[in-house]
């Protein structure tokens, strides 16, 4: 990024300047991380504002946070630790270094488990309805999120089998960037019925999954549990923000051990730690800044996954489902492993990219 002190710099401009410098030192989604950054030094909320005040000239003071923030993004610390914060399922989520930053990968795992408890459908001859004007910013975002990627894709060259960084991934804060405040719904996700459903999240971290599902299912109870006394108090904070508090029980623990045996579930969900130490693809995003407690899972990936999988079969109600998130090339051997333990219907579910990202099974009814 060029000094121009003096310069006066219009926003669109500035992005473009930013994005090339980033680029420049191999920074994954520039584009993207330009906006987002150059938003919160302008104090404006949704990236959409940048192209509809294209003409607004960025104050001195305001540049002076911008060339901070791209200063530490260019040394690969993730857009969500200069912020503060990172966007899931729509919904704005605090991050600490106590935390993993939610990833684009495990909104999949929180989609697919959804799915098997309240699959959406449209009734027959019922037309799509109409986007109401409530919408039409979401829209404009997601157009956005679209271009940026675009741009960002002529800039980057990462190895397709890498694991997507920690906050700077290229779906890095996809979605309207709106906050669900209580009563309210993700805006990706139209509103499913008040089923009742019980929900086990193993290693909640921030509480993005447990806040995930408690405001796309209303009546939906949930356990969240972690080992982390500093990741519990995140993760309370985030579900208070979003209004989900009292319909999630925090619970420190590792993996079932905080979970009584008569305890069962519809669902359970966990993103267990599964990368491989020192493995050359992983991004500094991850490596130099993630609790490594929450990164790694032994020599092959797969320590926690040996742990979880014995337990799944008792912990399900009958035609219950467990969903666990799975690293590049690992979904063969977790799939081995729930059906080792006696589940049944196993799937493996694949990201944009053709890769098996989620694994899930079933107890059988």
């Amino acid at each position: 990024m060029t000094s121009g002190a003096d310069k006066t710099w219009k926003p669109l401009a500035l992005v473009k300047v930013t994005a090339d410098y980033l680029a420049g030192r191999n920074v994954p989604s520039p584009r993207l991380d330009a906006e987002l950054l150059l938003c919160r030094a302008m104090k404006i909320a949704r990236r959409v504002e940048l192209y509809a005040g294209f003409e607004r000239t960025v104050t001195p003071a305001e540049l002076a946070v911008y060339r901070e923030m791209v200063r530490r993004r260019a040394g690969r610390e993730p857009v969500s630790r200069i912020l503060g914060e990172r966007e899931f399922m729509g919904i704005r989520f605090l991050v600490t270094p106590d935390v993993l930053s939610p990833r684009p990968e495990t909104e999949l795992l929180v989609e697919a488990a959804l799915a098997h408890v309240a699959p959406v459908k449209m009734p027959a001859g019922e037309e799509p309805a109409a986007i109401a004007p409530g919408e039409v910013d979401a829209a404009l975002e997601r157009m956005l999120d679209a271009y940026a990627e675009d741009a960002d894709a002529d800039d980057e060259a990462a190895p397709a089998t890498a694991p997507l960084p920690v906050g700077s991934g290229r779906m890095e804060f996809r979605g309207s960037g709106a906050t669900v405040r209580p009563g309210g719904h993700p805006p990706k996700n139209r509103p499913r019925p008040a089923v009742t459903v019980r929900a086990l999240d193993l290693g909640t971290g921030s509480g993005c999954i447990a806040v995930a599902v408690a405001a796309v299912l209303p009546g939906a109870r949930i356990t969240a549990v972690d080992k982390s006394q500093k990741a519990l108090a995140v993760a309370r904070k985030n579900a208070e923000a979003a209004g989900m508090a009292e319909r999630i029980d925090f619970r420190e623990g590792d993996w079932f051990s905080a979970c009584p045996e008569h305890e069962r579930y519809d669902l359970i969900l966990a993103n267990p730690p599964y990368l491989v130490k020192d493995d050359p693809e992983i991004w500094p995003e991850v490596a130099d800044y993630d609790p490594p407690p929450a990164l790694y899972g032994g020599a092959d990936g797969l320590d926690h996954y040996r742990k979880i999988a014995p337990g799944l079969g008792r912990r399900l109600n009958p035609g219950g489902a467990a969903f666990l998130e799975v690293g590049v090339r690992q979904a063969d051997a977790v799939r081995n492993l729930l059906l080792e333990n006696g589940l049944a219907n196993i799937r493996i579910h694949k990201d944009y990219g053709g890769v098996g990202r989620v694994v899930s099974g079933e107890r059988e009814a």
